[in-house]
């Protein structure tokens, strides 16, 4: 569809303007902040895009980062047969226990180029199994007993543009591909991203989506400064998809995310600015026929990921957008038949060259849960979010608490840079590491260690005697321990270490039977 053709096209529908681009709640601005400079609409950091993919309905994180050498696994979803078998998984070359999904295949390449990071046992205290709960809190960034109807991306944005709406910049700062703005992107005060709905405007995107119509009674002020805005942005979202009207490579057919991903890489290879795209897949509520709903999601995510990370590659736009990919749960360890039930904690992905790659966390220890079944947080997810912010966007500490999330959160070490991050420790003065227990080891050991910091990039490793890396992770600040299932490997001696810059401890272990 042409540029006038879109805009006639939603002149005509009238008062659909606040829901087709981004305003499905009918409220008015508030008033902008008289006299404050608006220099940051041109001094920020417009090198950084980060794309969120919301696997709604509770992905099951057991079926997707897979410990297959771990017989509690397969004796917990014996009912149903719905566990991977071992010669199914996708084996990830730093870990003897874990693999991917075999519908995930397409991202090894990724994770073998260090393009990808799995961060494993994430969730959040006192865990909500309610769907639309969860994801308000996920959404908002709150705490499991606070209710909040503005997001963590948007609060951040509203600090950092205080004269928002009143100037605005030429591109949206965020969009989401659907007829309505997920909280995420809804502020204290304002609207701070587009929803996209009706997309024929971009060229390549299929209208999957048709715009609601809905009534406004609002006072005509509001309705000219959404029509204000809608000019603004919908003007060079057209002009950057008429600008690049082709990709740099072939994406899947049939693929509703590759759909959603090939239209964005190419208004970002045109440059617009826009620094968050969300686009919510649905269906990964599995409480019956898991084995093939989850494989065909896992699929079409694998496939659409692949194809667009090559794409951004091929623009040359690759290392300044990332994927991030959220849930409102995982789900329960033990199988309910076909399916799984609502859980709690379950690995992220976060994908792209900026990215440092790895496994982020220990494995899930399946004998050790609460509730009714539920694997127990180990990351709370407002870690990623703090580090995302703190590292990717280059915000301060202050900047990030209280206005985005309630509280300070350890940031994870995801991206290979960290713009302006709060002020490290790097003292490694403290940094121990103690004997394993048991040991000798059968099939399981614990490893003590102490004095990783915020801001220390530690990594754990795990060697045969002749020097083969068997086991290789990232330790969070705060970790006290690291946890093996020692059952896949052979009785011998072993050597782990733990390394932090240019320091490192060294033990050795035993593996008897």
């Amino acid at each position: 569809m042409k540029r006038r053709s879109f805009l006639q096209k939603v002149a005509a529908t009238g008062i659909v303007l606040p829901m087709a681009l981004g305003f499905p709640r009918v409220r008015a601005f508030a008033k902008a902040p008289e006299g404050s400079p608006f220099a940051r609409i041109t001094a920020a950091n417009k090198d950084r895009i980060l794309i969120i993919l919301r696997l709604a309905g509770g992905n099951d994180g057991l079926n997707t980062v897979i410990p297959y050498t771990n017989q509690d696994y397969y004796t917990a979803r014996a009912e149903g047969e719905i566990a991977i078998p071992a010669n199914e998984v996708i084996k990830l070359p730093d870990s003897s226990t874990l693999g991917l999904h075999p519908s995930l295949a397409p991202l090894l390449e990724l994770y073998n180029e260090k393009k990808m990071a799995i961060i494993q046992n994430v969730g959040y205290a006192n865990q909500n199994l309610s769907h639309f709960r969860s994801t308000d809190i996920w959404l908002s960034g709150s705490d499991a007993d606070v209710y909040s109807n503005s997001g963590w991306f948007a609060k951040y944005l509203e600090q950092q543009y205080p004269d928002y709406p009143a100037t605005l910049p030429t591109d949206p700062f965020a969009i989401e591909l659907g007829t309505y703005l997920s909280t995420t992107l809804i502020g204290n005060n304002y609207y701070m991203g587009v929803a996209v709905g009706t997309s024929d405007f971009i060229p390549g995107l299929p209208n999957t989506d048709p715009t609601a119509s809905t009534h406004a009674g609002d006072e005509e002020a509001y309705v000219r400064e959404i029509i204000r805005q809608t000019n603004i942005f919908i003007n060079s979202i057209v002009a950057a998809g008429l600008k690049q009207t082709t990709n740099k490579v072939t994406y899947p057919l049939n693929n509703q995310l590759a759909d959603g991903l090939k239209a964005i890489s190419r208004i970002i290879a045109a440059g617009l600015t826009t620094q968050m795209y969300i686009i919510n897949i649905g269906g990964y509520d599995t409480h019956s026929d898991q084995l093939n709903g989850q494989n065909n999601l896992h699929k079409m995510l694998a496939d659409a990921v692949l194809a667009f990370q090559r794409d951004m590659e091929a623009f040359g736009t690759d290392k300044k957008v990332s994927i991030m990919t959220i849930s409102e749960f995982g789900r329960r360890v033990i199988s309910n038949g076909t399916g799984t039930d609502h859980g709690s904690a379950a690995p992220m992905f976060v994908i792209g060259s900026g990215v440092k790659g790895g496994i982020i966390g220990s494995d899930p220890v399946l004998t050790d849960v609460e509730g009714p079944g539920n694997l127990k947080m180990k990351v709370d997810f407002r870690q990623l979010y703090a580090s995302v912010l703190g590292q990717w966007y280059g915000a301060s500490e202050a900047e990030i608490t209280p206005n985005a999330l309630p509280r300070h959160f350890e940031q994870l070490p995801i991206f290979q840079t960290t713009t302006a991050v709060n002020e490290f420790e790097t003292d490694t003065s403290l940094l121990t590491l103690g004997q394993n227990y048991p040991n000798p080891a059968q099939t399981q050991t614990t490893i003590p260690m102490e004095g990783i910091l915020s801001g220390m990039d530690a990594q754990f490793t795990l060697s045969s005697i002749d020097g083969r890396e068997i086991v290789s992770q990232t330790v969070m600040p705060g970790q006290k321990t690291v946890t093996l299932d020692t059952r896949a490997l052979p009785i011998g001696t072993y050597i782990y270490s733990l390394k932090v810059g240019k320091s490192k401890r060294t033990q050795t272990m035993v593996i008897e039977r």
